[in-house]
């Protein structure tokens, strides 16, 4: 017998590591979103993010609105990215920043404007109850420029928090499917560019709505051999010859009382449905504390 020898081959083991991206020969990022802030009255400082690793300082640049060309401002070191300038009281000014190294320059921020007035706050601001559960808030709009609008709301409790943006120029603005008796505050503010450093404007004033006790359904269903009409006080209930079924909301806890009204072949037999109403052929006056259901029965006459 031949003997056979068994050899295992020794497979090579590759290690892959990944690195990041090397960007050291390329020219650095554009930086992120520049910010201002007036520290005094002469004094605005400027923040930007760094969004590069290879960069050797940011320049600032500046024009006065309407100018013509930026001039440099100053220059920053390599990961510093923050900057106070000097600017007048008066007059607006638009700011923007730029990485180097020595393969290039980035492109430029975004403009960031200084003294820039933000839009006026939206006066007068009301709020009501249209339905039940439904509030209708109106607003001036007392600026030019605005973004949009921003509706806020909040709870007894809670913090105010935004619902709605709305585009520029809107004025109303309806809040359905609200809870229940409950108690509702709105304000309002006008938007306006944050990316070019201009704010929004300040809140408006606190207005306060307070929803009803919310509704219950009333079904009122024609029976019997006979036809005729129901009708509802407070309104609601219409339930003419043609119609098997009508129904209506009300509010919780509402007293409704019903009337039926035979036409000439019919005669009213009695109401259904409600304890204190079964058997009797006048008004039925039912408390809406839940959904109900009454059936009206009208009995044909017999013909002579």
């Amino acid at each position: 017998m031949k003997a056979f020898a068994s050899f295992a081959l020794a497979m090579p083991l590759v290690l892959v590591i990944a690195l990041p991206a090397w960007s050291g020969d390329a020219p650095p990022r554009q930086p992120g979103v520049v910010r201002s802030d007036k520290i005094s009255k002469s004094q605005v400082l400027l923040t930007w993010r760094d969004r590069s690793d290879n960069e050797e300082n940011f320049e600032v640049v500046r024009r006065k609105a309407g100018g013509k060309s930026f001039r440099t401002r100053g220059f920053t070191p390599p990961d510093i990215t923050s900057f106070v300038d000097t600017v007048r009281p008066a007059g607006v000014f638009i700011y923007k920043v730029r990485a180097h190294n020595e393969f290039g320059s980035s492109n430029f921020s975004n403009d960031c404007f200084v003294n820039r007035t933000p839009p006026s706050k939206p006066t007068p601001v009301r709020a009501r109850l249209i339905a039940l559960t439904v509030a209708r808030i109106t607003w001036g709009d007392r600026s030019r420029g605005e973004t949009g609008f921003a509706v806020q709301r909040r709870e007894i409790g809670q913090g105010f928090r935004t619902i709605v943006t709305l585009p520029p120029g809107t004025e109303l603005y309806e809040d359905w499917d609200l809870a229940p008796a409950r108690t509702f505050f709105y304000r309002v503010r006008a938007l306006g560019t944050p990316t070019r450093c201009i704010k929004h404007s300040k809140f408006s004033a606190t207005r306060i709505v307070n929803t009803k006790g919310g509704v219950r359904v009333l079904s009122v269903v024609h029976g019997g051999t006979g036809r005729g009409n129901v009708v509802s006080a407070p309104n609601g209930i219409v339930c003419g010859l043609l119609e098997a079924r009508c129904d209506a909301e009300f509010p919780v806890g509402t007293r409704v009382t019903l009337w039926a009204d035979a036409n000439k072949n019919s005669v009213f037999k009695r109401w259904v449905g409600a304890v204190g109403c079964i058997g009797t052929k006048g008004p039925c006056t039912i408390n809406m504390g839940k959904d109900r259901e009454m059936y009206a029965v009208f009995k044909r006459k017999k013909v002579r």
